[in-house]
């Protein structure tokens, strides 16, 4: 029961990330050119893999959680894509470090490990610390967490939903 779970949220992530797409391309609106997508380590073998089976502009139209990527990621090699296991840590690595958002007051210590690039035994405790303060309503409220890289938090501020 939890694999049918599993695989119908991931059914449901991926129909959603298509439904963006078609929204834009309905709507007018111009497909990412392959330049578009953020500079960043791995770029070029997001955008040479990727880009075999569908377009890049089904990368950045959305506003996808790492918890959303982590899962399209998944389903993309459950489709068949091919990547070496080196090639699909690049991919994920980049792809969380410049597109994913985060819900700080509800991500996962996993999810803060992969966007704030700190070890996981720092991520647990900056969501202990989140939980014991009752939440974060700031940025500076999550410099505070212990383990953060204030520089990182600003690096992907506009990434970090607080809602």
């Amino acid at each position: 029961m939890t694999r049918v779970r599993a695989l119908l949220g991931a059914a449901a992530t991926a129909w959603i990330a298509v439904a963006s797409v078609a929204a834009l391309h309905a709507r007018g609106a111009a497909p990412a050119a392959q330049g578009a997508l953020p500079d960043g380590e791995g770029r070029a073998v997001v955008e040479k893999l990727c880009s075999a089976c569908h377009g890049l502009d089904y990368l950045s139209p959305s506003r996808r959680t790492v918890r959303n990527w982590l899962e399209t990621i998944d389903l993309m090699k459950s489709f068949g894509a091919e990547a070496t296991d080196e090639q699909w840590r690049t991919i994920t690595d980049y792809i969380v470090g410049t597109l994913a958002y985060l819900h700080v007051n509800k991500g996962a210590a996993d999810e803060f490990a992969r966007l704030l690039r700190i070890d996981d035994k720092a991520a647990e405790a900056v969501v202990a610390y989140r939980e014991k303060q009752g939440g974060f309503k700031t940025l500076d409220d999550l410099k505070k967490a212990p383990g953060v890289d204030a520089a990182r938090v600003d690096a992907v501020k506009d990434r970090l939903m607080f809602e």
